[in-house]
């Protein structure tokens, strides 16, 4: 009789059991994508599929400083740098080779660009780069080269480490 018992509760058991589901595998469930949202009104968000905020640093209007536009960027340097080209702070052309260990490597015609204008263009390109890659990574500085070698104008030597570049007094 208790043999009996034992085997009834065990059946009872197992009927609850598979009455719950438990053994029934785990449906599927569906997976949402949570959309990044800025806050506030920023102009010219990009619609593009990209992941993370980012703030571009483009000239005014005035050529005596910068204003700062939210955009989303795939997180990576080169991106950052082309979307200054697309937005038209840096001439077509433009690009970086590499960002390593606080050193953006641009390509010749960075060089090029920086090496044929004046004073304030020059000075609103670099920091255009400058101020877009120190803000983005959250570095105190950075350096420039060109294709590995320091940049030389006409009006500089960019063999030091650059800082944020703060709007132009006085022009």
């Amino acid at each position: 009789m208790k043999k009996l018992s034992v085997w009834a509760l065990a059946l009872v058991f197992a009927l609850g059991l598979v009455a719950c589901d438990w053994f029934a595998p785990p449906e599927p469930t569906s997976t949402t994508t949570t959309e990044l949202q800025l806050t506030g009104t920023a102009p010219d968000i990009t619609t593009e599929p990209q992941s993370l905020p980012a703030v571009l640093y483009l000239p005014n209007d005035n050529a005596d400083g910068f204003i700062a536009r939210a955009v989303l960027c795939d997180g990576t340097a080169a991106d950052l740098v082309a979307r200054l080209v697309g937005a038209q702070a840096l001439p077509e052309g433009c690009a970086l080779l590499s960002f390593e260990n606080g050193v953006a490597d641009m390509n010749a015609a960075f060089g090029q660009a920086i090496g044929t204008t004046g004073t304030t263009g020059e000075y609103l390109r670099i920091g255009c780069v400058v101020n877009t890659l120190l803000t983005f990574y959250g570095l105190e500085s950075i350096y420039i080269t060109v294709e590995g070698a320091v940049p030389v104008t006409g009006h500089n030597e960019y063999d030091f480490p650059l800082r944020f570049f703060e709007n132009q007094q006085g022009s």
